[in-house]
């Protein structure tokens, strides 16, 4: 009895398959049907949730941006004596120095560093007494009886940026009422003016705050002291130049330093991880430095329609990944195989493997079907600095 129900069903459902497919050929005047099992199949089972839908029939299937190789200039080998100088008037000076090393005197003893090891030197205030006596009379001034002193001296001290930023924090509790007060501004100034500088996506760190001692990175470490001698003779394409210390911002000899890559792009709402990564067409390699920042909204629907996530997502969306990637989430990952990530709204890291840079939006696995819908997107600017 039940094998001949089960059978019945069985032909049913057979039938129908038929009478429907055929049904919705009839107005293209296909051919007739040759896989019928595989019909069946595909009706019975359906597509699965997540899975990447077929082109139907006349429609060109979406074509992936081209990928390109992120630009490697060549290093260039550089002499055991040769560096690059930044002067406080903003010039730039390359050539041969003189000397074959600098002595460092640390609290610890001297350092001897040959100038091949050094990949860059900043002086400090005590190497530079004329910067160190302007920024003192300044700060005074700050706190001085006449209103347009105090405004100059507002205005030159802000015009020198983070460099001075140490120095005005040693006055931030002050008693002086003026001078408390335009300390106050003045960070607060170069706060803003730092984050406007990281949003540029330019790439370059800038100056740091000057500090008393000079500070000499190596090949292999950093070390802070007094270095010696105190000037330098340079051989430039000038000719020989006698450079003080004092009058150097930076010295480096990574004078090939290769240039960052940048890219802007946008991840749709549909663009759901479980449906398939966007590739952003950069091919990156291990080491390579990444940053990423996004922004932008996406509305998420099954919650209702005044439910939004910016790229940082939210735990109440449920989670793509348990603790690590929540709903709403922007994520990304190196390569077809490699494992996903949690981007959201800023992200700076190095690449641990080589492949296309791929992002997508994280979902709960029960909303990422086709039937649902998350109208939006986000906003990405992406750099590349190579390794």
């Amino acid at each position: 009895m039940k094998f001949a129900l089960k059978f019945s069903v069985a032909g049913f459902v057979y039938l129908a398959v038929l009478a429907a497919y055929a049904q919705e050929k009839k107005e293209e005047a296909a051919e007739p049907v040759k896989d019928v099992e595989g019909v069946i199949r595909r009706v019975i089972e359906g597509v699965k949730p997540g899975a990447p839908t077929a082109a139907k029939p006349g429609e060109k299937k979406k074509e992936e941006e081209a990928t390109v190789e992120v630009p490697r200039a060549p290093v260039v080998e550089l002499g055991p004596k040769f560096i690059r100088l930044h002067l406080q008037d903003g010039s730039v000076i390359s050539g041969d120095l003189s000397v074959t090393e600098v002595t460092v005197e640390t609290q610890f003893g001297k350092l001897t560093v040959p100038i091949s090891k050094i990949r860059s030197f900043t002086p400090g205030l005590d190497s530079n007494k004329k910067a160190a006596e302007q920024i003192t009379v300044l700060i005074e001034k700050l706190g001085g009886d006449d209103y347009k002193t105090r405004e100059q001296a507002h205005k030159e001290l802000s015009g020198m940026g983070v460099r001075v930023q140490r120095e005005l924090e040693k006055h931030v509790g002050s008693e002086n009422a003026e001078l408390k007060r335009h300390v106050s501004e003045i960070l607060k100034e170069l706060e803003e003016a730092a984050e406007e500088q990281a949003d540029d996506d330019s790439g370059n760190s800038g100056a740091s705050p000057w500090i008393q001692l000079d500070t000499i990175v190596t090949t292999d470490f950093t070390v802070l002291g007094k270095v010696t001698p105190q000037d330098f003779t340079i051989a430039s394409k000038y000719g020989p130049l006698k450079i003080a210390l004092g009058d150097i911002t930076k010295a480096e000899r990574e004078t090939a330093a290769r240039e960052s890559y940048k890219k802007n792009m946008s991840v749709g709402g549909d663009t759901l991880a479980q449906r398939g990564f966007k590739s952003s067409g950069l091919k990156v390699q291990a080491g390579d430095k990444i940053v990423v920042k996004a922004e932008g909204s996406i509305v998420m629907s099954p919650w209702g329609s005044n439910a939004h996530s910016g790229p940082d997502g939210m735990p109440n969306y449920g989670w793509y990944i348990p603790n690590q990637i929540p709903g709403g989430a922007l994520c990304a990952r190196i390569g077809e195989k490699g494992q996903p990530f949690k981007v959201g709204r800023s992200l700076t890291f190095v690449a641990k493997t080589s492949g296309t840079l791929q992002f997508a939006i994280g979902i709960q696995g029960e909303y990422a079907g086709e039937g649902y819908q998350f109208p939006g997107e986000y906003k990405l600017k992406l750099r590349v600095d190579p390794k």
